[in-house]
């Protein structure tokens, strides 16, 4: 027959071990074995409770058992509780559905009072058999005895995780080498040995060596050592923790007045109970369950093991599992990753990956998701991704288990399954609370806590319930409609009605009062204040958890991959499709007459050359967006993953790694973004060379960086202002219209609202650029060329003409003798006239003559520099204060979101 050691589950090699070998814990029996009662709970029939006054028991559905359980899934002969010396001892005879004890399937086993039988079926239905104590009563303390260790003369003894430790303690938030205990002269010094989670004395974190006294009480984890002069008594939370809520009130106010959101309400819950808490939508159940947990801070006490959890939340953090309404699981993840970052973050810094690895199994293996381990969360069920969120909170093996509404939106047989599994975690050892509006399977509870308007009306057994608030039917449907009413005025009178019936009851005496009366409170110092959480993590590795596992979940999203890796280069090649190459260079004097001249000559009557102002609205759309690309990469960072936050606050996470490992992640997409988008740009347009004191490219792509870095720390303000992801776009959309509206550079600001534009930073981001791209310089170079119109004038010409009287030639008559020989040997001469003509001489006279003459002036070429509304003086100084703007800005927006953050913590 196998023996296990019921505190740490150990496998034990010799049967007549007093000791566990690897915990220490004690192995005799807390009663005697034949004193010890049976309580017996089968779904639909009465609870019972059988007396084991003899030494053997049979148990199966058949009627000839010692024990008949008449439910299906119970086996004809299930198994037989036997009697062996001073320990009772549980065989299983090869049942069908197995026998689980404690929540683990067993084939033999020890077990003694306070543990739990548990024989059911895959789907949820089980039987339960309970060993309580003498007087019939569970137990109502939180620790037990697990063993002794006598000093001796030993003068150093190591309190650790280690199994070869002095004081071995196997808990997953104890650390390796967790504390020293020294001998001196004055007596035994306790030292910390810079443990995860710290080691306490009477409630008080050990800050440096501190000397024990008799009776002092050393706290690590779910131990408590009891220091005596010459020895040290071990106790452990072993079956879970008690929790008791006494008088918690808690006060809201409303549009109204201050409302009351918890009436005076008391509870009290045993180890290894499983309660649910159940009433209308704003009953009060959530409230009640932040106030047990510590979460949320009310009027009232809340006692872990008798001790304040308010003034003690240090201690008992890590003891306390919470899953609320929301995954606390990144989806993008597998099942593994999820759990593995969760385990590094959560669990001391000495455990080894090896370790973590099997804790994650063990986890898996307890929510039965072991088969879906390497598998992305966002591929699994509603029912399945809790389960995962659960298994997060086992890995720290916590005693105290909070559960906000697991089962919603579960349908009826996933409902059933988490309902069983739940019923398991509690039987394996921890204190459950449960808040659910769900019903149906709402028998797997041991107690049931019914609120309404902020009051308790029933608190106690399940199947009890219907009888107290005289339902017939048995249906909780029916309870709702009883405690409940459209009529709020009506409903609060109901409310009180019944809180007045049900502390007049007998589940009020046996829950609460009897209860209450039993309490055995801890001690803390007076010195002891109410703290939040702290935790003695390095935040550089948790900084490098963190960044690794964003990193991932980057890599794993792919819109916003994109986002981070597309849309500066896309943006670049729009500006490219609108630009010109000399837009941020400008032209020679000569080339910009020329390109005037040819405009005015293809018709134009008015040619200008203004670079400065493109040049402006290039750097304005290059700043932008930069600017943009931070803004919306940032804006849903935190508020996506409130309760993955919040959750992981509650335990060890600290606000700077967590930011840093975000600014971090997208700074480094911002360089590598701002880069491609200088790039691309430069395909086309050319850059200028010379800056104010660095090559300017080196100078913008610096100007793009800051304002990158700048709108993501903006952007996750941004992310911790907003109290809804709903909301973040229309922020958003605000602060971009700002950007645009105020930067000084598409508007001209007017008056007052001129100083808007210092609180932007895209006008320093633009500034600056424009300072490293020489606007002045390209201002300068601005001219316009226009023709005039064209001018007439009078023209007069005096010119010599001719005399119109004048005659060029004068023709006259002469008679001429011409000899004549018509006859031989006469001689006569004959009178001819012959026409004479001779020229005369030229006659002029002057003529003026006048005309209107048209002519078209010479091209006019005025210098034109445009006046900006930003700075752009070129000079070392002015450049080194605008990049000191954009620090301070990202500095303060980094300040603000951390603030914003802090005053969320618990408190």
């Amino acid at each position: 027959m196998l023996r296990f050691c019921r505190h740490c589950g150990q496998e034990l090699l010799n049967p007549h071990a007093r000791f566990c070998a690897r915990c220490g814990a004690s192995l005799s029996s807390a009663a005697g074995p034949a004193a010890l009662q049976l309580h017996i709970h089968v779904p639909g029939q009465a609870d019972r409770c059988l007396p084991l006054n003899r030494a053997a028991f049979s148990i199966g559905r058949n009627p000839d058992n010692d024990i008949v359980l008449p439910a299906e899934y119970v086996s004809a002969h299930q198994g037989h509780l036997m009697l062996q010396g001073a320990h009772w001892v549980y065989t299983d005879l090869n049942s069908t559905n197995g026998t689980y004890v404690n929540g683990k399937r067993v084939t033999t086993a020890w077990v003694q009072a306070g543990d739990i039988l548990r024989i059911g079926d895959p789907f949820g239905n089980s039987v339960s058999l309970k060993l309580l104590s003498p007087s019939g009563k569970a137990a109502a303390g939180g620790t037990v005895h697990i063993g002794t260790t006598t000093l001796g003369q030993n003068s150093t003894l190591i309190i650790g995780r280690n199994p070869q430790a002095d004081i071995a303690l196997p808990a997953p938030m104890v650390s390796w080498q967790h504390a020293r205990l020294e001998r001196t002269p004055q007596g035994y010094r306790l030292y910390d040995l810079n443990s995860t989670n710290g080691t306490y004395i009477n409630g008080q974190r050990v800050q440096r060596p501190t000397l024990l006294k008799p009776g002092d009480k050393v706290q690590i984890g779910p131990f408590k050592l009891v220091f005596h002069t010459s020895q040290i008594q071990q106790y452990a939370a072993q079956g879970g923790m008690r929790l008791d809520g006494l008088h918690l009130t808690r006060e809201v106010q409303t549009d109204k007045g201050v409302k009351r959101i918890l009436n005076d309400v008391s509870v009290c819950v045993y180890p290894r109970e499983f309660v649910g808490l159940v009433g209308s939508s704003g009953a009060g159940k959530t409230t009640l369950m932040k106030a047990l947990n510590g979460f949320t801070r009310v009027q009232g006490e809340v006692l872990v093991n008798g001790d304040d959890l308010y003034r003690q939340f240090n201690l008992y953090r890590t003891l306390i599992g919470y899953v609320p309404q929301d995954d606390i699981i990144h989806r993008d993840l597998t099942v593994a990753a999820a759990l593995r970052y969760a385990a590094q973050l959560r669990l001391p810094a000495d455990t080894s990956m090896s370790d973590i690895e099997i804790r994650i199994d063990t986890v898996l293996t307890q929510v039965e998701m072991l088969a879906q381990k390497e598998q992305p969360i966002s591929l699994l069920s509603g029912g399945q991704r809790k389960r995962v969120s659960i298994a997060v909170e086992l890995l720290a093996d916590p005693k105290l288990f909070f559960l906000d509404e697991p089962t919603s939106g579960l349908d009826p047989g996933l409902d059933k399954k988490m309902m069983q599994t739940l019923r398991n975690l509690a039987d394996d050892g921890r204190t459950i609370l449960l808040v659910t509006h769900a019903t149906t399977n709402i028998a797997q509870c041991d107690l049931i806590c019914f609120m309404a308007q902020g009051r308790i009306v029933y608190f106690g057994p399940p199947h009890e319930a219907a009888n107290f608030f005289s339902v017939s039917s048995g249906d909780f449907a029916d309870i709702y409609s009883a405690i409940d009413n459209p009529d709020p005025k009506v409903a609060r009178q109901q409310a009180r009605d019944w809180e007045a019936r049900y502390q007049q009851s007998q589940y009020y005496q046996q829950y609460v009062v009897n209860r209450s009366a039993a309490l055995q409170r801890g001690h803390v110092s007076n010195s002891a204040k109410p703290t939040a959480q702290s935790s003695n993590v390095n935040p550089l590795r948790q900084f490098a958890i963190l960044t690794k596992r964003y990193s991932e979940l980057v890599r794993r999203d792919r819109l916003l991959m994109t986002v981070l890796l597309a849309v500066m280069p896309i943006i670049g090649v729009l500006l490219l499709i609108i630009s010109k190459p000399n837009w941020l260079t400008g032209d020679t004097p000569a080339a910009i007459e020329q390109m005037l001249q040819e405009d005015l000559a293809a018709g134009e009557t008015f040619a200008n050359y203004v670079i400065a102002g493109r040049s402006q609205t290039v750097l304005f759309a290059m700043g932008l967006a930069a600017v943009l690309l931070g803004l919306f990469a940032a804006s849903y960072e935190i508020v996506k993953e409130q309760p993955i936050y919040e959750r992981e606050r509650m335990v060890a996470l600290k606000i700077i790694p967590y930011l840093g490992s975000k600014l971090v992640v997208l700074g480094a997409f911002a360089l590598l973004q701002c880069f491609l988008l200088l790039l691309v740009v430069g395909l086309r347009i050319k850059l200028p060379l010379e800056g104010v004191f660095l090559p300017a490219v080196i100078e913008l792509y610096i100007t793009l960086v800051l304002g990158a870095l700048v709108a993501i720390a903006m952007g996750l303000f941004v992310s911790a202002l907003v109290p809804n992801t709903n909301t973040v776009i229309y922020i958003v959309l605000l602060v971009l219209f700002f950007q645009i509206i105020f930067s000084g550079v598409l508007f001209d600001l007017p008056g007052f609202a001129k100083n808007f534009s210092y609180l932007t930073p895209t006008r320093w981001v633009v500034e600056s650029m424009g300072i490293s791209a020489n606007i002045e310089k390209l201002n300068a170079l601005s001219q316009n060329m226009f023709q005039p119109d064209p001018a007439t004038r009078e023209v007069s010409i005096s010119a010599p003409e001719i005399d119109p009287d004048w005659e060029p030639f004068s023709v006259i008559t002469e008679t001429l003798s011409v000899p004549c020989n018509c006859s031989p040997g006469h001689a006569y001469t004959v009178p001819i006239d012959v026409l004479q003509c001779s020229p005369n001489t030229v006659i002029t006279r002057t003529r003026t003559l006048t005309e209107t003459v048209e002519f078209a002036p010479e091209p006019v070429l005025v210098e034109s520099p445009a006046k900006f509304q930003l700075n752009y003086e070129r000079s070392f100084t002015h450049l080194m204060w605008n990049w000191f703007v954009l620090c301070c800005f990202g500095a303060l927006f980094f300040s603000g979101t951390l603030w914003l953050i802090k005053a969320k913590d618990v408190g």
